[in-house]
């Protein structure tokens, strides 16, 4: 008994969102087993500190009632630490190396607990569930408001740039090449590859040929593309370099 209260004692207590400092090396205890909400949470706090802007609106209402984040028109990267961005991309490799099965197991949990009483946090689990597993998480009809990375059949109509408000320029990349995917292109960068190996639908194909794709298709991926050039201009950097925000 007394072996064992030591060892209870000496386990990691993960640390909380609001006590996170991404100054300090993350542990793989700190995030193992968090939800995907944590995880963003987490994951941008580094960015949050150098004065990010969300665009995603349930991450802005977060930020906003921290008293410490004071947004700027641009975020200041200068700000970023090495350690925070190592802090970023151990949670965003973290993320990325979550099974289908895994997710899926997630999926069901959130739904059990839905079923006893919906919690706010328990709604944008199920939204960002969705976008892993390429459609509705959740039981019953789908909402209205559902996003085209929360179902991609909404790609089948042309998109109006309002209906890229809630986009970050991480979820703009993988907008645009959900329309690809749809088609049944191999990609080969990690954050794309990542995304979209839980994807349900998704199935590479060695033959893809850019002519399968549809007059909308087209047309989308280039609103898509004039949203991302003028939120983040194209640098002269890896492919990834920015995956791991918002």
């Amino acid at each position: 008994m007394l072996s064992l209260l030591v060892v209870l004692a000496a386990a990691p207590v993960p640390v909380s969102l609001e006590q996170y400092d991404p100054e300090k090396p993350l542990q793989r205890a700190d995030y193992e087993g968090r939800s995907l909400r944590e995880l963003t949470l987490l994951r941008n706090i580094s960015y949050a500190r150098a004065g990010n802007p969300f665009r995603r609106k349930w991450l802005n209402v977060w930020f906003t009632k921290q008293k410490w984040y004071e947004p700027r028109e641009v975020m200041d990267e200068s700000l970023l630490t090495d350690t925070a961005r190592a802090n970023a991309d151990a949670l965003g490799a973290y993320e990325s190396s979550l099974t289908a099965e895994e997710l899926t197991k997630r999926r069901d949990a959130v739904r059990a607990r839905v079923k006893v009483k919906a919690t706010p946090e328990d709604e944008i689990e199920l939204r960002l569930l969705s976008v892993r597993l390429g459609g509705w998480a959740g039981e019953g009809a789908a909402p209205a408001d559902l996003n085209a990375l929360e179902d991609p059949t909404k790609l089948d109509k042309l998109l109006k740039l309002s209906d890229l408000d809630d986009y970050s320029p991480r979820d703009l990349k993988l907008l645009r090449n959900t329309v690809f995917a749809r088609r049944g292109r191999p990609f080969k960068t990690p954050l794309v590859q990542g995304h979209f190996k839980t994807v349900a639908w998704y199935k590479a194909d060695a033959e893809y040929k850019d002519a399968r794709l549809t007059a909308i298709d087209k047309k989308n991926v280039q609103l898509i593309l004039s949203l991302e050039n003028k939120l983040r201009p194209p640098k002269d950097e890896p492919p990834d370099a920015f995956y791991t925000a918002a």
